[in-house]
């Protein structure tokens, strides 16, 4: 199971900090935490990621597949 730590207490920082550095830097803490959150259920769960991809995948094809057929032009010369 995922452990995600907890950010409880006082931290010692009463201004809090705006700007877009602040808002960078929580971005990218935030971005960082999901993918940890995302690997540690693909190794908990292999079988049901991988055929979570193998969707993903197939129906990317078929939409592609299906956008690529209906732009094609219909006129044979």
């Amino acid at each position: 199971m995922a452990r995600k730590t907890l950010g409880a207490g006082f931290t010692g920082d009463v201004t809090e900090e705006r700007g877009i550095s602040a808002k960078a830097k929580g971005a990218a803490r935030y971005v960082k935490e999901e993918a940890e959150m995302v690997a540690a259920h693909a190794a908990d769960h292999p079988a049901a990621s991988g055929s979570a991809v193998a969707f993903v995948g197939v129906l990317g094809f078929v939409l592609g597949y299906i956008c690529g057929t209906s732009s094609a032009s219909r006129h044979r010369w």
